[in-house]
């Protein structure tokens, strides 16, 4: 021996042990976007998501709950006295045609 690292290793080890490396960063990577990546909120949205929920409830007790899905005009009799009328109901009809 000539005192140098990794003169004697094989070929084999040295593919082995890029492929290890290799798996490690991989693993290491998606670690990091899994766990660290989750749910990263700017400064606004958390703003936004608090206003919200202040908003909520601050007319939770004060205001009565609207359905939206109600409409006060769908049974709305009609009214219209332009569209019942006709001006030219008792003129007589052409023969000729």
């Amino acid at each position: 021996m000539d005192g140098t690292i990794g003169a004697g290793s094989s070929p084999k080890k040295l593919v082995v042990t890029i492929v290890v490396a290799i798996i490690v960063v991989v693993l290491l990577g998606a670690a990091y976007w899994w766990f660290g990546l989750r749910e990263v909120k700017t400064p606004e949205e958390k703003a936004t998501e608090s206003f919200e929920k202040s908003l909520q409830s601050a007319g939770a007790g004060a205001l009565p709950e609207i359905n939206p899905l109600s409409n006060p005009l769908e049974e709305m009799p009609d009214i219209n006295a332009v569209s019942k009328t006709n001006p030219f109901k008792d003129i007589k009809t052409n023969p000729f045609e």
